[in-house]
């Protein structure tokens, strides 16, 4: 498939939509150990049209440009779409497996970004769409804590803190302007999502909780420092 087109069309999307589709039913057949079931089967499908029309959607609706950043982001989606399959279905999958879906999505994900920069194939769509894959991941982790091991539905605002910032720009609350370079946030992104990992692995560990809510504590702050500084920029 060529990735190239200059805009994103109802055809290109026809097109992205069922790669997708085979990409995302092979990893169901390959890698599910055991015969699929058919309550399996209609709940992978309507996850995957649900999610991947959304997606698509975005793309329709921002002018997006499928170059090749953005198709190694979309291999990504993919993946996580499937990994929330199989964190909603533990019995039949294991760590393993698990540990490598997420390794191979952070190892692409850090793959996006050098080609981006390296190709300057640079967009501001690049930019959210990389964001919403990596929040979503982010997600699957907290949904499977609160699903298979019955953490605490407060961690929920671990995702859902981007969409209250987001909610607070569209609202004009503060200014839409983008954030400056911080090593601080994406050094808190990271061990947010290294964290997740650790605590679906350690989750039997009586501590694991309280290093969620620590991670919680420093999400929080990141968020109100940026949050301030764009209220500032916004009435200044």
């Amino acid at each position: 498939m060529d990735y190239n087109k200059n805009i994103f069309t109802r055809y290109v999307g026809f097109k992205l939509f069922f790669f997708n589709l085979i990409y995302f039913s092979l990893l169901l057949i390959l890698l599910t150990p055991s015969e699929i079931t058919r309550e399996i089967l209609t709940t992978s499908s309507v996850v995957f049209i649900s999610i991947c029309g959304i997606y698509l959607y975005l793309f329709a609706n921002l002018n997006a440009k499928l170059n090749i950043p953005n198709a190694i982001t979309n291999c990504r989606l993919v993946i996580n779409i499937f990994l929330l399959i199989v964190v909603t279905n533990m019995d039949m999958y294991g760590n393993i497996l698990i540990l490598s879906l997420i390794t191979i999505s952070l190892v692409l994900d850090g793959l996006d970004g050098y080609l981006s920069r390296y190709l300057g194939q640079i967009t501001r769509f690049g930019r959210l769409f990389d964001q919403e894959v990596d929040n979503f991941l982010i997600l699957i982790l907290v949904v499977s804590l609160i699903h298979n091991f019955s953490f605490s539905t407060y961690i929920l605002l671990i995702p859902f803190y981007r969409y209250i910032f987001i909610f607070l720009m569209q609202s004009n609350i503060i200014s839409n302007q983008d954030l400056p370079e911080s090593f601080f946030r994406k050094a808190i992104c990271v061990v947010t999502i290294l964290g997740l990992v650790i605590a679906n692995l350690y989750h039997n560990v009586e501590s694991t909780e309280g290093f969620l809510y620590i991670i919680m504590m420093a999400i929080s702050y990141s968020f109100f420092i940026d949050i301030l500084y764009l209220y500032r920029r916004k009435n200044a």
